[in-house]
């Protein structure tokens, strides 16, 4: 009967019986694998000539019963499909000593990441969409949902078409893995990008996931027009692509590893157009990484500061700061000067060097804790009217502002609020 046993190992897995006939008849497979764990095993089994051996058990994979309809595998639900072999395990109902073959049962239908994404809470939601856009390959390129693109639907979170088909993907592999929520499948893709670039990414003979050396090279060129306005050398863009799929057959390139070669290329040429690094300049500007470390400053001075800038701007103002330390403070003050105009009110925090988001952090936690989003997800942005005056609005009228406002009467604080008003007055009339 060890066949029966890594049946009853994914059911107990995948499926939740919810029916009181289906809790009573998990108890009683339960309580037959108990029996079966508890079994003497010194003493042979008897067998009859109508029963099957226990090597032909273990060889034949469960029987269906077709229900009509088709899963994303394009199987009945229900559907055993072997995921691998058991190397022994413990606990009941499994056997101590089994070591057989292992099943999980196809049971994601058309609809299931829908209903998945349906399920969550606002900031579970954005969690969801930024491990999606951790998974190496699942998307196209450019498409991948970032930090910056969540934070700015507030607590607004949906999701697009492209999401729900990204999680499809991710859905299909798990009924085959037979993993007991996507979230697990999405933690190991994360966890192991070699094996995501396999599943999602265009594989070359070698079998390793490799973006096209074309599309490559017209990345650098674009970025080269921005900044230079003129498009990279052949041989450049071609050791660029040559570096990042490289990078990519080893197991997948991060979007963060193919900026930095992205940015090494582009100091490069901002090396020999502007002689930095010659005698005179500052130390430590033309070192290697220098680029990287100024784009990551200015984008984070500018987000910080609830400032927008797009990414074409940032390269460039990079690149100009790389001349000298002074071009690079500059920048800064040019930012902090921005962010005094949008809000004077707090001109003299500014001057002290401190930036919009370490001012307004404690109007920034109350909207978080009204609205119930992490403070992360709030943008500088919308801040605007705390400090847009002469006077900071004071934490008790933002407070007063954010209860009246529309935004957190689709909290789900406001609906059971309002929910428990209402079952109260039913209550003081003595109705329901």
């Amino acid at each position: 009967m060890s066949s029966i046993v890594p049946i009853a190992r994914t059911v107990v897995k995948k499926v939740t019986p919810k029916t009181k006939k289906g809790k009573v008849a998990a108890a009683g497979a339960a309580a037959f694998g108990i029996g079966m764990a508890n079994r003497d095993n010194s003493k042979p089994a008897t067998t009859t000539a109508l029963a099957p051996s226990q090597d032909a058990q273990n060889q034949n994979a469960p029987q269906t019963s077709g229900t009509g309809g088709k899963t994303l595998l394009g199987l009945e639900p229900g559907t055993p499909v072997r995921a691998g072999v058991s190397s022994g395990f413990a606990g009941v109902p499994y056997r101590l000593d089994y070591r057989g073959p292992t099943y999980t049962t196809a049971d994601q239908v058309k609809g299931a990441a829908e209903n998945y994404f349906a399920t969550k809470s606002a900031p579970q939601k954005a969690a969801l969409l930024l491990r999606l856009g951790q998974i190496p390959g699942l998307y196209s390129r450019g498409q991948e949902p970032t930090s910056a693109y969540v934070s700015t639907m507030g607590n607004r979170i949906v999701w697009r078409d492209q999401d729900a088909k990204a999680l499809e993907q991710v859905i299909y592999y798990q009924d085959q893995l037979g993993d007991a929520t996507p979230d697990v499948t999405i933690s190991n893709l994360i966890s192991n990008p070699s094996f995501s670039a396999k599943l999602f990414g265009k594989v070359s003979g070698a079998g390793a996931a490799v973006s096209s050396p074309a599309a490559l090279e017209a990345e650098l060129n674009d970025k080269f027009l921005d900044i230079f306005e003129t498009t990279a050398d052949k041989n450049i863009a071609k050791a660029y692509a040559k570096e990042v799929n490289a990078l990519e057959a080893k197991g997948g390139a991060s979007t963060q590893q193919k900026e930095d070669i992205l940015l090494k290329y582009i100091q490069k040429k901002a090396n020999e157009q502007f002689n930095i690094g010659q005698t005179g300049m500052v130390p430590g500007v033309a070192d290697k990484g220098a680029l990287g470390r100024r784009v990551r400053t200015l984008r984070a001075a500018y987000d910080d500061n609830g400032i927008p800038i797009d990414e074409r701007q940032v390269y460039n103002k990079a690149v100009q700061t790389l001349r000298s330390q002074e071009a690079y403070q500059n920048e800064i003050d040019s930012v902090t000067m921005q962010a005094s105009l949008v809000m004077p009110a707090f001109k003299d925090f500014f001057a002290q060097g401190k930036t919009a988001r370490q001012i307004l952090s404690p109007w920034i936690n109350t909207r978080a804790q009204v609205l119930g989003i992490p403070a992360d997800q709030i943008k500088v942005s919308d801040m605007y009217d705390i400090g847009s005056g002469t006077a900071p609005k004071s934490i008790q009228d933002y407070k007063k502002e954010l209860y009246r406002s529309p935004e957190f009467k689709k909290t789900d604080a406001y609906k059971e609020r309002s929910l428990g008003d209402f079952q109260a007055l039913l209550k003081a009339f003595n109705i329901g």
